[in-house]
């Protein structure tokens, strides 16, 4: 009797040590499903997604008023950044952006001008330093089996901290003691006349990594006191360019 019970317990034993064993295997096994799926989580097509981009933007007609004649072809906008996109459906996502931007503007030299001065020079130009950030929808139609993100609409708006304003002036000046002509270029640094913030909507059309880009600015670029004193023209406020994301 005592040998059929040292068996009995010797099985018990034997199959709760088993049973031990496939719940530690179980529970390795949910673990690594979890981790594997929060490793899927994060990617072009997945919940997360976060990437860089550059853009490149002209200023597009008309400015507002006629104390102002700007180069088109010269007035330009160059942006570095982030996005992060989480997707909540499977055609639609938001997100938000993070980025540095230089402004560049291109003023014609004529004696009907007031801005950004009533002077003449032989070149002038406003430079902007700008830290912004932006949110947006983002709504996916189509296929495109060459890109990661495929193809997309975003709809959003964007907000501008301009933490450094110059404007730069250069006159060619004739040296009689020299065989042709030198340059005087002048800086005036934190202009006082310029918005510290501006603000606007913005509208994207991307196929992959190429993305179509304007920008309407709702602000105003100068102050209400320089539109009483000087002016009330306002320079162009749409913006068009192209985008490229550097998707992975």
């Amino acid at each position: 009797m005592k040998n059929v019970s040292l068996f009995l317990f010797l099985i018990f034993a034997a199959s709760l040590s088993f049973a031990q064993k496939d719940s530690v295997k179980v529970k390795i096994d949910t673990v690594n499903v979890k981790k594997e799926r929060k490793k899927v989580e994060f990617g072009p097509g997945k919940t997360h997604y976060a990437y860089a981009f550059f853009n490149f933007m002209f200023a597009t007609p008309p400015e507002e008023g006629t104390d102002a004649d700007i180069y088109y072809g010269k007035s330009h906008s160059i942006s570095y950044g982030v996005r992060y996109r989480l997707k909540l459906a499977r055609f639609f996502a938001v997100g938000a952006g993070l980025n540095y931007s230089y402004f560049a503007w291109h003023f014609k030299q004529n004696d009907a001008k007031k801005i950004p001065t009533s002077i003449t020079y032989d070149k002038e130009k406003l430079k902007i330093n700008a830290l912004g950030a932006d949110i947006f929808f983002r709504f996916n139609f189509g296929k495109n089996k060459k890109s990661p993100v495929g193809n997309y609409i975003d709809l959003g708006g964007y907000g501008e901290w301009n933490f450094s304003t110059k404007r730069q002036f250069t006159s060619y000046i004739n040296d009689k003691e020299t065989t042709g002509y030198s340059d005087y270029t002048g800086i005036n640094t934190g202009l006082n006349y310029l918005n510290t913030i501006n603000y606007g909507a913005e509208f994207r059309a991307g196929y992959g990594r190429t993305i179509l880009f304007v920008k309407y600015r709702l602000s105003d670029m100068f102050t209400p006191s320089y539109k009483n004193d000087v002016s009330s023209t306002e320079l162009p406020r749409l913006m068009i360019g192209f985008e490229i994301g550097f998707h992975k």
